[in-house]
Formats: C-alpha cells, sequence, structure tokens
C-alpha cells in the first residue's frame, strides 16, 4: 500500500511542473503572432481614420436623411432600389436610403453653390445652367448605379462560358457541383464568382440548391444566367446528369457570346459614319480644295 502512495505522490509530483510549463510555455505560432499584432494595435479612431472620406461623412448623413424620408417614397422603391443595387454589386455596402439621400443631398449643394452666384448676377444663363445641374445631380446616383450594374452584367455574360466549362470539367472529374463551385471560385475575382461564392453560402445556411440558384438568377436579371439556372433547377428536379447538363448549356452560351461578338463586329461600318463624316471628310476636303481657294481664280 505504501509503494502505491509513493508511485501516486511521485505521478503528482511530476505532472504539476509539467503542466505549468504546458501552460505557460508560448509556442512558436502563438509568439509569431502576439509579435505581429504587437506592432499594429490601432485604435478605434485610427480605424475609423483609415476610411475614406465619402465612408465616414457623407454616407453616414445620406443614411440619415433617406431614413427619415423613405416613407414618403412610392410603394415598392425601396425593393426597386435594393434590386438595382444588388445587379451593381453594392448590396450590403450601399442601401436604397443612402440613395435617397444623396437624390437630395446634391441638388442642395447645387442649389446653394449656385445661389451664391445668383446673388451678384442673376442672369438668365446661370439659372438655366443651375436648373440643368439640379436635375442631372437628382438623377446622378440612379445613373452611376444603372452604369455599375451594365458593367457588371458585361463582365458576368463575357465569363459565364468560361466558368461553365471549368465547372464541368471539375464535375465530370469526379468532383460534387458545389465542390467545384468553391475550388473554381475562390481562385477568381470577377463578378461570376463572387455571386456563385454568395449562392455557395446561401445553401451552407440551409437553403436548397435549387431555392439558391433562383435566388442568384433574382439578383443578377440577366437572361443568360436564368437559362443556366433553370436547366440546372430542371436537371436537379428530373434526375438527368448534371455533367451532361452542364457541357450541353456551355456549349449555348458560348454561342451566344460569340453571336454578340459578330453582331457588335455588324454594326462597326454603321457606327463609324457619323466620326467619318464629322471629322475625316471636312479635313480633306479642306486639304484638297484650300489651296485652290487660297490662289483664287486665277490658280486654276
Amino acid at each position: 500500500m505504501s509503494m502505491v502512495v509513493w508511485s501516486a505522490s511521485a505521478t503528482v509530483a511530476t505532472a504539476i511542473p509539467v503542466a505549468w510549463w504546458a501552460r505557460s510555455a508560448e509556442r512558436p505560432s502563438s509568439h509569431r503572432a502576439s509579435q505581429n499584432l504587437a506592432g499594429h494595435n490601432p485604435t478605434m479612431r485610427q480605424t475609423v481614420l483609415q476610411r475614406s472620406p465619402v465612408e465616414r461623412l457623407v454616407l453616414p448623413m445620406a443614411r440619415q436623411l433617406g431614413s427619415r424620408l423613405v416613407r414618403f417614397t412610392p410603394i415598392g422603391w425601396v425593393e426597386r432600389r435594393n434590386l438595382a443595387l444588388a445587379r451593381a454589386g453594392l448590396s450590403g455596402r450601399v442601401t436604397a436610403e443612402q440613395i435617397l439621400g444623396a437624390k437630395l443631398m446634391v441638388p442642395a449643394l447645387v442649389a446653394a453653390v449656385f445661389g451664391l452666384q445668383l446673388i451678384g448676377d442673376a442672369r438668365p444663363r446661370t439659372v438655366i445652367l443651375m436648373l440643368a445641374c439640379l436635375v442631372v445631380g437628382f438623377y446622378a446616383p440612379d445613373i452611376l448605379v444603372r452604369a455599375a450594374a451594365d458593367r457588371r452584367a458585361e463582365a458576368i455574360t463575357l465569363a459565364l462560358p468560361d466558368m461553365l466549362d471549368q465547372v464541368t470539367i471539375s464535375v465530370e472529374a469526379g468532383l460534387g457541383f458545389e465542390s467545384a463551385l468553391n475550388r473554381i471560385s475562390q481562385d477568381q475575382t470577377h463578378p461570376l464568382a463572387q455571386e456563385f461564392l454568395r449562392m455557395l453560402q446561401d445553401i451552407r445556411l440551409g437553403s436548397t440548391r435549387s431555392d439558391a440558384l433562383a435566388a442568384l438568377a433574382g439578383r443578377s436579371q440577366l437572361d443568360d444566367l436564368k437559362t443556366v439556372v433553370l436547366s440546372l433547377r430542371q436537371a436537379d428536379s428530373l434526375g438527368v446528369p448534371l455533367a451532361r447538363t452542364l457541357r450541353t448549356v456551355a456549349n449555348d452560351m458560348r454561342e451566344k457570346r460569340r453571336f454578340r461578338a459578330e453582331e457588335r463586329a455588324q454594326r462597326l461600318p454603321t457606327l463609324m459614319i457619323f466620326p467619318l463624316g464629322l471629322c475625316i471628310l471636312p479635313a480633306l476636303f479642306i486639304v484638297i480644295l484650300g489651296p485652290a481657294i487660297l490662289a483664287g481664280p486665277g490658280g486654276f
């Protein structure tokens, strides 16, 4: 009995220093992390100052103003603006209230600037210019959002066939659909990859693949992407092999992209008429007829 007691005592006496060393010893990885964090410990003020002036001043003011006036907007205005922001890739960064606030702040700023000029010189030209700037300032946020949405839609349309080809190859190699999308989208930064990553996040949060695909088509509002989503949902519901469906859809998207390129190429001669008539032909007439006009009647 005494040997058991002595063995237990020796074990406890040995374990206490070992446990203390393991608790207090700092591993190399944690030591490097501590060194990195020690050199950069920003305060809340420094974190806020790292943002741009627009994010620190303009957007909060626009959000406060828009939140007070959003009740006076027509029914469905907020939903339409949120959809436009989603198409432009600004969902989560800019809100409909900020758009409404900007639509009022910009004309107010324009009116203040021109109002100071009208005090000293109230000419009709200045008044007309002020009214034009007010109209442009009111519609400028919508125009900028629509332009961003058009650029993003064009980027998604151009990248869709190549993305589908990569997903098809990965699925045919044995990967699942979600795994293939995740693997390919993480290595790319274009808008289509961002949309696929958001769709995968919806699936991880509990949405079904069909619902996540429908949400993807609803956010983008693109005909090509709607066609792809419809084909994938039908294949998922009918049990058609997904690799075959992806191969067929990828070929169709590639053909559509080629047809669009040919259509743009056929429009070029028509578009070249205006710069040809306004720029090249007058210069050509000046070069040909200019010396004869300067020489006068005797020059011929």
